[in-house]
């Protein structure tokens, strides 16, 4: 009875969670263990995946311009990057320790192995685009 009540209490809780409280509430629960309950009738990993995707970018569709001051970099990059693979992308999430704790961007190597399953194309762009804009997010520059 106790299970059955943590159980529908996660549920209630992944059902409720907005795009600010997913990352804190995922982070509480050892997920890399236990699959996630079912997701808006959803149980399959694909659908699960668009459900989640749906609630975090929301705007996918209308994708603004970059702003003329996001570019800080006084020099430019773009001839000193290469393109990356998605193969390469693939072999480095294999080689991620699993298990271990999540830094400060809260995000855990399983959550970006998943990510990538869900959508190969989209790492092999972000990492060069970082790059080439000069743009990285302050906890991808510190760690735990």
């Amino acid at each position: 009875m106790v299970r059955n009540a943590k159980t529908a209490y996660c549920i209630r809780q992944l059902e409720t969670t907005t795009t600010r409280t997913v990352w804190k509430l995922v982070k509480h629960h050892n997920t890399h263990h236990k699959p996630l309950p079912p997701l808006e009738g959803k149980s399959d990993f694909q659908g699960k995946c668009d459900v989640l995707r749906k609630a975090l970018f929301p705007n996918t569709t209308q994708r603004t311009p970059l702003p003329p001051n996001l570019l800080t970099s006084k020099k430019d990059l773009r001839h000193f990057t290469s393109k990356i693979t998605a193969f390469e992308v693939e072999l480095d999430i294999t080689h991620l320790k699993y298990g271990a704790s999540v830094g400060p961007d809260n995000i855990s190597y399983d959550t970006l192995r998943r990510f990538n399953q869900a959508a190969p194309h989209f790492l092999p762009h972000l990492f060069p685009a970082c790059l080439r804009y000069a743009v990285h997010p302050p906890e991808w520059k510190t760690a735990n």
